[in-house]
């Protein structure tokens, strides 16, 4: 997967994806005749087991509210576990000052993934490691699928408790060439898609 390009942190996003950068990629060859393309499910990444980061995937079918509901409960889930960590007999205000603080390192930890991604070759897992605190949740869609992931950066965008980055990338996809008259050998490729990560976090 290539490293992905961050867009805008903290900005509105626009009403539609933005335009894909040009990339050389080579054009595939026909499908031979004859023959039909069975698209496998993408290869989801592994996390650490120490990551509590959780990666929300969002597909063309699935729905819009449904994939805002599962970003809010990872969100409330890690607000829920960031109070209660503070001290029985702290004051609101140490509270407060906990979670600004941890919502602080969550960022800088965004901040930091993001550049390792961009600078190291391959890097494109490079801000999954987060804090253990880190109140944030990766939202990821590919092909027909960024648009509507483009849409729940806008939903949480405009709540106005929430940080919201969006990265680009690419990833490939594996198709299998199955031959119907069983003729010929089937055949796997990859092919390249457009992809966008859109990383919630609590302000």
């Amino acid at each position: 997967m290539a490293p992905p390009k961050e867009i805008s942190k903290g900005s509105a996003p626009s009403a539609k994806a933005p335009p894909p950068p040009p990339q050389d990629f080579k054009k595939l060859p026909p499908i031979p005749k004859g023959s039909k393309v069975q698209k496998r499910p993408l290869t989801r990444r592994q996390l650490p087991s120490s990551s509590k980061t959780p990666v929300v995937y969002v597909s063309s079918s699935t729905p819009f509210m449904s994939a805002v509901r599962r970003v809010q409960k990872y969100l409330d889930r890690s607000l829920r576990n960031a109070t209660a960590a503070a001290p029985r007999n702290a004051s609101l205000h140490a509270r407060v000052e906990g979670l600004r603080r941890r919502a602080a390192a969550a960022s800088a930890t965004t901040a930091s993934g993001q550049s390792r991604g961009s600078a190291a070759a391959g890097g494109a897992d490079g801000g999954d490691d987060a804090d253990p605190g880190a109140t944030r949740v990766t939202v990821m869609g590919t092909g027909r699928a960024v648009e509507k992931v483009l849409g729940v950066a806008g939903w949480f965008e405009q709540k106005g408790d929430c940080v919201v980055a969006l990265r680009t990338g690419t990833v490939g996809a594996v198709d299998d060439i199955v031959a119907e008259n069983g003729e010929a050998e089937d055949e796997s490729r990859i092919r390249m898609v457009s992809c966008l990560e859109v990383v919630v976090s609590l302000k």
